[in-house]
């Protein structure tokens, strides 16, 4: 039997790491000592309630921010081994406490430490049958194998870059190198997601077999599909080739406000790595100081400069606005506490958008109207008349009228257009 204060305090050790926009929720088990934190995180098929949870944390690297690091205080050290962490979450997972697994682990040494999350992660995929969410962190120093041994176990896979630059990750992180153990490896991870696409690496995912005796012992625990599994036949996955290959995604986070890195260092950094090392999405963090930590002191990140940049990354990673038209956000170096989108428009916009006849992706830089709207306005073949008619297609007025006018009409008030 795993004890439950060791269960616990893993779990709430790996809190620091984003997957999704994510909540907290305590669980409890009916076991001795009572809940255990569980997260939900926010996918498109719905919420998934994830087991975060290091495999140990106890570290040797002297990262200033961090609660397991060598040179902060008073924490006991805790480890699974790679067949308890495998108990603990098909018993979570057999419970219907946990839906997904994101696993991470403290380094006392890389390989090793790798290792015990990667042997971890073997036992649920065929010993356990697990064919659900899985979330591995890569940790800096891995070798290139176990990067690739990840890539063909996991979902999805990460390597935080932490902060903007060598320099800065020196200043908090004296141990870690941002060009070799970090950029390095995600250049790895980059050459592995694009060999899987091309199909040339076959031979790091799961056989057919694999997959047929994964979806059988999975058909022993739930039935059914969730957020983080979907309900899939061997035949389908046959047909769309996962027996071959497993198809993973890609992520890194950045601390907001550790050690002085402007918002405008940290978008281009997100834009650089979605540009060149085929990122599938970055979280931000904004700085919180833990006690304890040689950081205890220094003041916190305000929450909305890591809403704000969450902002400007969808424009320009989901509405595919260039790095010109994002960085009319900034006021100097910073985010202003605006919507970005606002910000972009009062530049971008010399005068009010004529909404009838307007091209799609001028559309969709107006406040108030998402790629639905902008598609539905576009290809409307009625032109619109007024208020009615705009928010029928879905816009939201108050943002979208000081940047538009109807059949030449400038708005004025919410009522000049009735």
């Amino acid at each position: 039997m795993v004890p439950m204060e060791k269960v616990r305090k893993l779990s709430e050790l790996s809190s620091f790491d984003m997957e999704q926009e994510e909540s907290l929720k305590s669980v409890r088990l009916g076991l001795r000592g009572g809940t255990l934190p569980l997260y939900q995180a926010k996918t498109p098929r719905g919420k998934c309630t994830l087991f975060k949870t290091l495999m140990a944390n106890s570290c040797k690297m002297d990262c200033r921010y961090c609660v397991n690091s060598k040179c902060s205080r008073g924490q006991q050290d805790y480890a699974y081994t790679p067949e308890e962490l495998a108990h603990v979450f098909m018993l979570l997972y057999r419970r219907r406490a946990a839906e997904g697994l994101f696993l991470s682990s403290a380094i006392v040494d890389p390989i090793n430490s790798m290792e015990g999350i990667l042997e971890a992660a073997h036992i649920l995929r065929t010993k356990e049958g697990y064919r659900g969410y899985m979330h591995l962190k890569i940790l800096p120093g891995s070798s290139m194998d176990q990067v690739k041994r990840a890539a063909s176990l996991a979902n999805r896979v990460s390597i935080n870059l932490e902060t903007v630059s060598p320099s800065h990750l020196s200043e908090i992180a004296s141990n870690k190198d941002f060009r070799n153990d970090i950029l390095k490896r995600q250049a790895w991870v980059r050459g592995i997601v694009n060999s899987a696409k091309s199909g040339k690496a076959s031979e790091w995912g799961p056989s057919c077999n694999q997959e047929r005796e994964s979806t059988r012992n999975h058909a022993q625990g739930h039935s059914g599909g969730t957020p983080c599994t979907p309900p899939r036949s061997p035949a389908q996955s046959e047909a769309d080739g996962s027996c071959r290959l497993r198809t993973v995604s890609h992520t890194s986070q950045v601390m907001v406000g550790v050690n002085g890195e402007s918002d405008r260092e940290i978008f281009s950094l997100a834009a650089s790595e979605y540009d060149h090392i085929g990122l599938n999405r970055m979280y931000y963090s904004a700085f919180k100081p833990l006690e304890g930590t040689p950081l205890e002191d220094v003041p916190a990140a305000p929450l909305w400069r890591q809403n704000r940049l969450y902002q400007l990354d969808w424009l320009y990673r989901v509405y595919g606005y260039s790095r010109e038209e994002a960085h009319l956000a900034f006021e100097g170096d910073f985010l202003e506490n605006l919507d970005p989108k606002t910000a972009i428009a009062r530049t971008f916009f010399e005068r009010p958008l004529e909404i009838n006849g307007a091209e799609e992706g001028d559309l969709l830089r107006v406040p108030g109207i998402g790629p639905k709207t902008a598609k539905s306005i576009a290809r409307s073949k009625e032109k619109l008349k007024g208020l009615t008619d705009l928010k029928r297609h879905g816009a939201i007025l108050p943002r979208a009228l000081p940047f538009i006018k109807i059949n030449g009409r400038v708005q004025t008030t919410l009522h000049s257009f009735n």
